[in-house]
């Protein structure tokens, strides 16, 4: 019974699962990824800070994961796809007539 009571004791997951500093965690309302930094109770609850977002979020919110964080690199482009991407954009506006604009919006 001893044992049972050290366990609830124990910070863990939405799944029970436990969590440490170190742990991988994704946040279950917007799917953020990090590293647990911290850990810290006070009379709201146990909150666990995620290096990725800086934020602290309540531990039965977060869910051990063996997805790492990508440090920003998935959001990477280089100059030229950027080029691209205005030049693309452009072109789709000069495309679009003001006809097209009021239809979009339910003017007439």
């Amino acid at each position: 019974m001893d044992e049972e009571s050290s366990v609830d004791d124990a910070v863990v997951d939405v799944n029970g699962t436990p969590i440490t500093i170190g742990s991988n965690v994704r946040y279950i309302n917007t799917n953020s990824i990090g590293e647990i930094t911290d850990i810290k109770t006070d009379d709201e609850g146990t909150w666990a800070l995620l290096d990725t977002t800086e934020l602290y979020y309540r531990v039965d919110t977060l869910q051990i994961t063996d997805k790492k964080a990508s440090a920003g690199k998935e959001y990477t482009i280089s100059e030229e796809e950027m080029k691209e991407r205005i030049k693309k954009q452009a072109e789709d506006i000069q495309s679009s007539t003001l006809e097209e604009v009021f239809q979009a919006t339910g003017g007439g």
